[in-house]
């Protein structure tokens, strides 16, 4: 009996997820509307051998952003759907935490334009040859929403927790606390669909020269004096990094992201919020 239980909830949860993933077939932009996929490069084996060709895995990251990484993100978000479908209506002042950057709004065009490289200031004109600035293009506000965490936050919409109240969201992004910054970043986030939330959090200045995890440990720690965060999305382990004993939210759940790293990498322990 508890076997066949177990069976048919592991089932259910299967088909909740493609459930989801197929939800976003009409709603995912289409591989030949994404900038570089116009004529991607050709799926080949990669050759792993050490020193792996930086040349041709930029190559094969851009074939897997054309062809399955949105896939790839929808599973993500599809576990991060069921359960919280289910959690929510079991604690009061429940709360999920979002992370920004390649979580909820892509910034794939900057990504692309620079070739994977990372120049923090400078001008930003995709149509020039040049490297694109990132605080540029952040203030730019031209990211754009990734669907299937879209959807998951309009389904937050429609929940509620044990006492009826509305799921709280909250954003917590590596962004730096700067006022132009900070209006550029809500423009981005209303314009591409995330048009209410109860908080959004950028990296104040006294942290810098820290691991960004620490501010973000610390953030959704404020966010625990009132609510119960049930679940947290991040496409880095940095996001979603606690304390050795508190992860700081029920569950966590990793968007892919091969496009870049931002330290520090997932403890030799892992992490008890992905665990489950």
């Amino acid at each position: 009996m508890g076997r066949n239980r177990c069976r048919s909830t592991k089932w259910l949860a299967v088909a909740a997820a493609m459930a989801f993933v197929a939800a976003f077939a009409g709603a995912t932009v289409h591989a030949e509307d994404v900038t570089g996929c116009q004529k991607p490069p050709a799926r080949r084996t990669l050759d792993t051998q050490w020193p792996i060709n930086i040349g041709v895995l930029a190559e094969q990251l851009i074939v897997y952003r054309c062809t399955d990484y949105m896939n790839d993100v929808a599973n993500a978000v599809a576990g991060a759907s069921t359960f919280v479908e289910r959690r929510a209506p079991e604690v009061e002042n429940a709360a999920v935490v979002f992370d920004i950057d390649e979580t909820s709004l892509s910034n794939w065009e900057a990504i692309y334009h620079d070739h994977f490289a990372f120049f923090a200031n400078g001008p930003c004109d995709l149509s020039s040859p040049n490297a694109c600035g990132w605080l540029e293009w952040f203030l730019s506000a031209r990211a754009v929403a990734l669907p299937p965490t879209l959807a998951f936050f309009r389904l937050l919409k429609t929940l509620h927790d044990k006492s009826g109240a509305n799921v709280a969201v909250f954003f917590i992004t590596g962004r730096h606390e700067d006022p132009s910054l900070r209006a550029a970043t809500e423009s981005n986030l209303r314009k591409e669909g995330y048009d209410v939330w109860d908080g959004l959090y950028l990296r104040p200045a006294s942290t810098l020269g820290e691991f960004v995890s620490k501010y973000k440990t610390d953030a959704r720690k404020e966010i625990e004096k009132k609510y119960t965060i049930i679940a947290n999305l991040g496409d880095q382990y940095s996001d979603l990094i606690g304390d050795p004993d508190n992860d700081h939210a029920d569950r966590c759940f990793k968007i892919p992201d091969p496009f870049y790293f931002i330290p520090p990498a997932l403890p030799a322990e892992g992490l008890k919020c992905l665990s489950h």
